[in-house]
């Protein structure tokens, strides 16, 4: 017999898997400000690389130009204004990348909780049945425990067997 609530509930938790990619999953290892820290350091790495490779670029194609003005640069001031222009473009994509991911993780967060709890319920009545499950078996097959050390197991032997007897009769008889 099928169980409606274990369908519903199995068929809501695979259509959330399906149309999130599991990327919102991965969300979910995280809490919220170890994630958005991860992922603004992620960017300003991204930025650094970026930040450098334009200035290289830079020098690369104005090559000439720099070398004739070698002599008469003020290496302070075009030092600090790469550094003060590498700290700008840093605090740009820190504020950036801080407000995505917090937006992010704030939208992801309603459907993981809906979907950790479809995910308890279902484990909740899969505990539920197998405790019916054993209950049943032990109406089915009763055992005596003995409670006196050496005691005799003949009794509990002839109990097992009889219950044997019986559960091999109920599948030999004709079904009506």
């Amino acid at each position: 017999m099928v169980d409606r609530e274990k369908v519903r509930l199995m068929t809501q938790i695979t259509i959330y898997e399906k149309k999130e990619n599991n990327r919102d999953l991965v969300m979910s290892r995280y809490f919220k400000e170890d994630y958005v820290k991860y992922n603004c350091l992620k960017t300003l790495v991204v930025a650094t690389v970026m930040y450098w490779l334009i200035v290289g670029i830079y020098i690369a194609v104005r090559f000439e130009k720099l070398l004739v003005d070698v002599y008469t640069m003020d290496y302070f001031k075009v030092m600090s204004g790469l550094l003060l222009g590498y700290v700008g473009v840093l605090g740009i994509f820190f504020v950036y990348a801080f407000t995505i991911y917090s937006i992010r993780f704030y939208r992801v967060k309603p459907g993981l909780v809906r979907y950790n709890r479809n995910l308890r319920r279902l484990v909740r009545l899969y505990k539920r049945e197998e405790k019916d499950m054993m209950r049943k078996r032990n109406k089915a097959y009763p055992v005596k425990v003995s409670s006196a050390i050496g005691d005799d197991d003949h009794e509990l032997d002839k109990i097992l067997a009889n219950a044997e007897v019986q559960d091999a009769r109920k599948e030999n008889e004709p079904k009506q």
